[in-house]
């Protein structure tokens, strides 16, 4: 079942019918989120698309006189899905006095919506409107014949049920890391508690980042500053909230399969380790070459210019040449120019909680096509030296066909003074525990951990 208390959209254009389920909603325990479609829009408008909305209602006719043309209602409601913010996993229940149409408007949202830009649902249902409000929709309200046919919808989605519970405990986990901080202000006089809290979450945001960035950006400095309390209690809700998977699951049963679950088809191992390894969205972080984990792409202008070599010692061909090709190997000028060189920015995370950065300090990478992986990698000898590291096969969203390893020196680095930027492309972030990774395999090398401190 759906977890209690989840947010669940509504549309309708009739007001006294988005009241009738909004209150349905709500008696079998969701948090409904009620939206009338006026004179093509919905009212109230969301400013953005919500995440995390699982399960939306709607009417199926929402324009006046219009009965006869399912394409103009599938339209609709293709519209109202997309402000909403339906771009995961959710389940889409018509509720309508028409429900034989809802198969034909499913067909249509099936065939229009992903043109529009549109995630389909994964699951669709219906509840006839007739046999809560009678078959003229102005007849006594059933309230409890709503909240079983509810349930009875609900009942149709067991995995989304479980991801809505993980989500959920997340969830949890966020309000009792916010309890956890706010009990230690432990102020007993009324009129200053918010000052203490609110004296208490700068202190933790100026230390996560430094008192220079956070001011900047006080949600990713609280991100950084809560995120230790905030692990610790996913782990412990998960322990004490888990919910009861039944025997006849559908997750039971595809683990059942021996000797373990097939990869879906189309889902590749590049685009696996892609979405777990790094964050593609986070290359644009409004910190830039400066964000911990940022990958960049060396400018043009910069390879092989004097402050290029008086980084690294060497012109490129010479560099790829000595940290990363086999020396039993030879580069064509073809396979040249299908390598290219980054730097992956590597500030002691010390340095980064204190904001106290004395230079900026990135790491040699080489970004190499699967084709080309040969010329740095054999399953005798492995890389060319024990600093490379390789973060994994990956294939990017814009041309997931296209596969490619990213080589990580840690022993050939780069500073530059503070501030001072290469004017590279960022293209993406290395996610936390693929950058510790780089980080543990670096020091072994320069030996230079940071672990934040608080001082007195």
């Amino acid at each position: 079942m759906i977890p209690r208390y989840s947010r669940v959209a509504a549309i309708d254009d009739n007001e006294e019918h988005l009241k009738a389920i909004a209150w349905g909603l709500s008696q079998a325990g969701f948090c409904p989120v009620p939206f009338q479609f006026d004179d093509g829009d919905l009212l109230p408008a969301p400013e953005a698309p919500i995440t995390g909305m699982r399960i939306v209602f709607t009417d199926i006719h929402m324009a006046d006189g219009n009965l006869a043309n399912p394409k103009l209602h599938a339209g609709i409601i293709i519209q109202c899905l997309k402000k909403i913010g339906a771009s995961g996993p959710y389940a889409l229940i018509f509720w309508s006095r028409f429900p034989g149409e809802a198969e034909q408007i499913e067909s249509l949202i099936e065939a229009d919506g992903p043109g529009t830009g549109l995630t389909p649902p994964i699951v669709y249902g219906s509840i006839d409107k007739a046999m809560v409000l009678g078959a003229d929709g102005s007849g006594t309200f059933d309230a409890e014949k709503l909240r079983k046919l509810i349930g009875e919808q609900m009942e149709k989605f067991p995995t989304l049920a479980t991801a809505a519970h993980w989500e959920m405990r997340a969830a949890e986990a966020a309000a009792k890391t916010t309890d956890a901080v706010f009990l230690l202000t432990q102020v007993q006089i009324a009129e200053r508690r918010t000052k203490a809290w609110e004296g208490l979450l700068a202190f933790l945001a100026a230390e996560a980042v430094g008192p220079e960035v956070a001011p900047r950006s006080i949600d990713a400095a609280l991100d950084s500053a809560l995120l230790p309390i905030l692990e610790d209690q996913l782990s412990f809700v998960s322990r004490t909230s888990a919910t009861p998977i039944p025997e006849a699951h559908p997750l039971r049963v595809a683990l059942s399969v021996s000797p373990r679950p097939p990869r879906p088809d189309g889902i590749s191992f590049a685009r696996l380790n892609a979405s777990y390894l790094i964050d593609e969205v986070g290359a644009a972080s409004p910190k830039g070459e400066f964000e911990r984990g940022m990958v960049i792409q060396l400018p043009g202008g910069f390879i092989n210019s004097g402050p290029f070599i008086r980084q690294f010692g060497k012109e490129k061909s010479d560099l790829i040449r000595a940290e990363f090709l086999l020396k039993d190997k030879a580069m064509t000028a073809e396979q040249a120019g299908q390598l290219t060189l980054h730097v992956v920015e590597l500030g002691p995370e010390c340095d980064h909680v204190q904001g106290k950065v004395s230079t900026h300090r990135y790491l040699l990478a080489l970004l190499v096509p699967s084709a080309l992986i040969s010329l740095c990698h054999s399953k005798k000898s492995g890389y060319n030296n024990l600093s490379v590291i390789d973060v994994g096969l990956m294939a990017f969203k814009k041309a997931p066909q296209e596969e490619f390893h990213l080589l990580i020196s840690t022993r050939c680095y780069m500073t530059l003074p503070p501030g001072s930027t290469l004017g590279g492309l960022c293209r993406f972030r290395l996610r936390r525990l693929s950058i510790e990774e780089v980080v543990h395999h670096y020091t072994t090398h320069a030996r230079r951990p940071g672990v934040m401190r608080f001082k007195s």
